[in-house]
């Protein structure tokens, strides 16, 4: 003979409202999480350094460009050169709006320490307002 035990569980009803509570969390969840993430990253700043260091038989000169591939505008206040004689320090003190470019040229007229050998590697440091990017640029005769 077999016993009939009285087992009780939960009622259709409400495992039907469990299961939509949880969905509706995990659902509140992914969206908050998505938002988020979007936000953080459409504010991402971005700053890249294009440098070209040349010697030729008329002296050295460095080609900069500043690309700002980030969704923020960026404020460069300096651009510091590492040379053979030390460095040299640019005051810039110009907006780069996101997207935008920024070129830079100096010679020895301009600098007249400023030396580069070609086949050597020279750092650029560049100081704005969300902090200082660098990059390092190899020299090629010219």
């Amino acid at each position: 003979m077999q016993r009939c035990e009285k087992r009780r569980a939960v009622s259709p009803v409400i495992a039907t409202l469990i299961m939509v509570a949880v969905a509706i969390s995990l659902g509140s969840f992914a969206y908050w999480y998505t938002v988020s993430y979007t936000k953080t990253s459409t504010q991402t700043v971005s700053l890249v350094i294009d440098a070209t260091a040349t010697n030729s038989s008329s002296g050295s000169s460095l080609q900069v460009i500043l690309r700002n591939i980030g969704a923020t505008p960026i404020m460069v206040e300096k651009l510091l050169v590492f040379h053979e004689h030390g460095n040299h320090i640019v005051d810039v003190n110009a907006a780069l709006n996101a997207g935008s470019t920024l070129s830079l040229s100096f010679t020895e007229d301009d600098v007249p320490d400023m030396t580069f050998i070609a086949g050597k590697s020279y750092t650029i440091l560049v100081k704005t307002d969300v902090g200082n990017f660098s990059s390092t640029t190899y020299c090629v005769s010219g």
